[in-house]
């Protein structure tokens, strides 16, 4: 009975016996393989390699982690990887943004200022990846960085050296305390020195350079050198003769054992400046011309009124008291007369609303545009009545503009599809299309004559007509106070024709400018 017990017992338990065996040996593997795994990181010196968990907490610490961040792994296990940030990156979220970004693609590289226990700051390389389980399931993150430091080897100082040579401009390389460390020959032969190592930056750069180098009492160097790190600062330099002259320097971070280092490389921008200075007193002097032709203009149109009223009242008194009272002649001469003087009015008229179209704009609004082509058309109605055009729109927009002088681009353009019709009754049609460059593009389109393109720019000139007097009335100024408008609103204008099959015009305009209703 006894032997039957040991069998079934033996029978029941020998199973769970092996299995407990297996999982020894499973365990076993699985910790030598982490030991070795722990002895390959800890081998790897010049690199910080460790895990975290889904929030950010540190649950594995290598040796070259500890040589470069300054924490051992009993200091820094199970507190956030957030300690390594600048206060300032902690502030606006940073460490919980990298997780993020990392999470969402798998891997996330940056390079970014870093703090170490002692709070002393490095410049370092980063790459975080996110680790999951065979589901996909996010487990945590591992870190890998290391240190962008300069090496102090004699090989990389003279390959660094080397490259300070090569360079075109002049190179100088200044330490925290302002000092400059090391400098090209091309420094040497542009500042006129050769005695310029361990002496102050501000000798040669005197205005604002330090301060945006140099720690103060209110912001470490890291931060002060963060605010000129890969943008061109314009600055005045001097040389040794006292005289000052204007630089640009771009700005890159290094560091050694003695702390940040900061290579800047300057580049004398005397002939970029002078050319500025040439363009703004020509821009200036262009400005000044078109306003005294504007003045010119509108005072000459103004003051010809009068006389031009009283010879046009004049002569149309002659047509009406003495036609058939004279010869055939007579009647003829007259009526150019009444005819010229009557043209010269409209011409006079329109040449007053050019000299305005530029100058007498109203403070910017936001303007409905569907308002703006509706009293438009009110103006155009005797036209549109007289011609049994047919004016059809889509939905315009709202944008910040002049809605008098908006009104009276749609009134020219309108005005001049239906007046350059062909046999066919006029159809007009505007509408409106937004661009990838935050611009409105307003057409309008029309079924009449058409245009050769060799005249697309031409059509825009003052006083350029491509019809006759006898053909169509007008001036030829209708098109140039578009443009001047559309100018003067920050846009542009052009047409696209062909001949017998109508015209569109076109002009851009931006939805929103600010520093535009002045």
């Amino acid at each position: 009975m006894d032997k039957v017990k040991y069998n079934i017992s033996t029978l029941i338990n020998g199973p769970q016996v092996e299995r407990k065996g297996k999982r020894r040996i499973v365990k076993e593997q699985l910790r030598e393989s982490e030991e070795r795994y722990r002895m390959l990181l800890d081998g790897i010196k010049d690199y910080a390699v460790f895990m975290m968990d889904t929030q950010g907490q540190i649950v594995s610490w290598n040796a070259g982690a500890e040589r470069i961040k300054g924490y051992t792994a009993e200091q820094i296990i199970g507190r956030n990887f957030s300690c390594f940030f600048t206060p300032k990156d902690i502030d606006r979220g940073r460490p919980k943004e990298v997780l993020r970004i990392t999470a969402a693609n798998g891997r996330h590289e940056e390079q970014g200022m870093r703090v170490r226990r002692d709070g002393s700051r490095f410049f370092a390389s980063v790459t975080f990846t996110a680790l999951r389980d065979k589901k996909g399931k996010l487990q945590g993150f591992s870190e890998f960085s290391h240190d962008l430091k300069l090496s102090e080897s004699k090989e990389s100082g003279a390959k660094y050296r080397g490259l300070l040579e090569a360079a075109p401009d002049p190179m100088v390389v200044v330490n925290q305390s302002g000092e400059i460390v090391l400098l090209n020959l091309q420094a040497e032969k542009q500042f006129g020195r050769d005695e310029l190592i361990g002496q102050k930056v501000n000798n040669i750069i005197p205005e604002g350079f330090a301060e945006r180098l140099i720690a103060d009492g209110t912001q470490t160097a890291a931060e002060a050198l963060a605010q000129g790190i890969g943008t061109g600062i314009e600055l005045t330099g001097r040389r040794k003769d006292g005289s000052a002259f204007p630089i640009e320097i771009m700005l890159s971070p290094l560091e050694n054992a003695e702390g940040i280092l900061v290579t800047a490389a300057i580049r004398d921008i005397s002939v970029r400046k002078n050319s500025e200075k040439r363009l703004a007193k020509t821009v200036e002097e262009l400005k000044r011309s078109n306003d005294e032709l504007e003045q010119f203009a509108y005072v000459a149109s103004h003051d010809l009124q009068e006389p031009l009223r009283m010879v046009a009242s004049f002569t149309e008194l002659l047509a009406e008291r003495y036609k058939g009272r004279l010869d055939s002649d007579a009647d003829e001469f007259i009526a150019f007369a009444v005819d010229g003087s009557h043209r010269m009015q409209g011409l006079i008229e329109d040449l007053l609303a050019y000299s305005r179209a530029g100058t007498n704009g109203k403070v910017l609004l936001e303007i409905s545009i569907d308002n703006v082509l509706e009293e438009a058309l009110t103006n155009l109605q005797a036209t549109i009545q007289e011609s049994s055009a047919v004016v059809t729109h889509d939905s315009l927009p709202t944008i910040r503009t002049d809605k008098i002088q908006l009104v009276q681009v749609f009134q020219n353009l309108i005005g001049n599809a239906i007046k350059y019709r062909s046999a066919k009754v006029p159809h007009v049609h505007v509408s409106a299309k937004k661009n990838n460059d935050n611009e409105w593009i307003f057409s309008v389109r029309d079924n009449g004559l058409g245009i050769d393109p060799e005249y697309f720019e031409r059509i825009f000139i003052l006083f350029q007509r491509l019809h006759g007097q006898s053909e169509s009335e007008g001036s030829g100024i209708g098109l140039a106070i578009c443009k001047k408008i559309v100018n003067r609103l920050g846009g542009k204008i052009w047409v696209k024709s062909q001949v017998g099959r109508g015209s569109t015009f076109y002009f851009a305009l931006r939805e929103g400018r600010e520093g535009d209703d002045k």
